[in-house]
């Protein structure tokens, strides 16, 4: 488009040669020598306008000129401006989501089960990429950084305390307990022989040998009578759940809870930082979520041998099905969402559009310019070389319609 607008000055260039060499009088070179003459003229100074916008013209430092190199920044804040006020404000996104419903067509195309099938197909072939074995120290730092950041907004002590409240205000609490308490009573007295030794270990030793001998023989003896009394306490307890033990359990759960609601804050923030960026537990989360993405791997990899894909597609497809004939508003909740992000954000998309545009380098964002733009700036001069040329001819005839007579 460039070279044809400048061919096209080219031509009247030498038009206008032929013409000024053979006028004589008011003869059709001089209509040619008139139009030439000023389509040259309009094709220079549309020339200068288009090339001012982007760099200096012929490289002279004019004022008003590489408009674009200079307003950088101003025009990249313009231009975000532009496109939130005119593209993402609340208004603009409830008229085109209600225009164009999006969740209602693809709610439709999915409804089918031929689109149903190639929905879960794309996921199953994708699937490899995202869980693989080269990829899963990606899923686990997903995983990792969402677990942070929902744990981080959540006031854990506050929750596990109204857990255990409501968790007391169940009747089938001690049903819940029993099974634990039976549990520990055997584990006690499994380990009855390790609690007698460290009993008798933590016993301080004695000068005189014999008595420090049966010290520690009376100690462990006392220690594995204990030891038989509360694993026989806990049994009991597991069996009966009317057993004195449990109002006990209850009440510390009671104080443990009011605790967790009316605690210190700060320690509670404390204590989620300590075990998010403990080292084991990180390692846990990972392999949690590296089993999980194998499992999901696993399940998927048999979806096309063994013919399950069609049922998982129908099944898909009667579910989005039903969602769309549901009475719940959902294109309504949806468009809430929309347009309360436009709202809440649309200042960020309008942050993110400006800085863009003013990290780009000049002669990039020149490029990016003339490349979107381009072919219309060449226009204005291809029309500035016809229309001047036009006015021309007007202009002569005007001057031959005064002058001649």
């Amino acid at each position: 488009m460039r070279r044809l607008a400048t061919s096209l000055l080219v031509v009247m260039i030498v038009l206008f040669i032929f013409a000024r060499s053979f006028e004589n009088g008011m003869n059709i070179w001089s209509w040619l020598r008139a139009f030439s003459e000023a389509a040259m003229v309009g094709a220079l100074a549309d020339w200068f306008a288009v090339t001012a916008l982007f760099r200096h013209p012929l490289g002279l430092p004019i004022p008003h000129t590489a408009v674009v190199k200079k307003e950088k920044i101003r025009i990249a804040q313009a231009l975000a401006r532009f496109v939130r006020g005119s593209f993402l404000s609340p208004d603009e996104v409830a008229r085109q989501w209600t225009k164009w419903k999006p969740l209602d067509r693809l709610l439709k195309w999915g409804s089918t089960q031929a689109h149903a099938r190639k929905l879960i197909g794309w996921l199953v072939d994708r699937l490899p990429q995202l869980i693989g074995k080269d990829e899963t120290s990606v899923l686990s730092k997903f995983g990792i950084q969402a677990l942070e950041k929902g744990v981080e907004s959540l006031p854990m002590g506050k929750l596990i305390g109204i857990g255990l409240q409501g968790f007391l205000q169940s009747s089938s609490r001690r049903a819940v307990i029993a099974p634990v308490l039976t549990r520990l009573g055997q584990s006690v007295q499994d380990n009855r022989d390790w609690v007698m030794d460290e009993a008798a270990r933590s016993t301080k030793p004695k000068k005189n040998k014999l008595f420090d001998k049966l010290t520690r023989v009376a100690t462990a003896a006392m220690s594995g009578k204990a030891v038989e009394k509360l694993s026989a306490e806990l049994v009991e307890a597991g069996k009966d759940e009317t057993h004195r033990l449990y109002d006990k359990i209850e009440q510390s759960l009671l104080e443990a809870s009011k605790d967790l609601t009316e605690g210190d804050s700060e320690r509670w923030a404390d204590l989620k930082k300590k075990v998010l960026n403990d080292e084991e537990t990180r390692l846990m989360i990972s392999e949690v979520f590296q089993r999980a993405g194998q499992a999901i791997l696993e399940g998927t990899r048999g979806l096309e041998e063994n013919g399950t894909l069609d049922e998982w597609a129908a099944l898909l497809a009667n579910a989005i099905a039903k969602l769309r004939d549901s009475e719940d508003d959902l294109e309504g909740r949806c468009l809430k969402i929309a347009t309360r992000l436009a709202e809440n954000h649309g200042s960020d998309f309008e942050k993110l559009i400006s800085q863009t545009v003013a990290s780009w380098e000049v002669d990039e964002l020149i490029d990016r310019l003339e490349n979107q733009v381009g072919p219309d700036l060449q226009f204005i001069r291809i029309n500035g070389t016809i229309i001047g040329g036009l006015v021309g001819l007007l202009l002569h005839a005007v001057e031959h319609l005064i002058w001649s007579s």
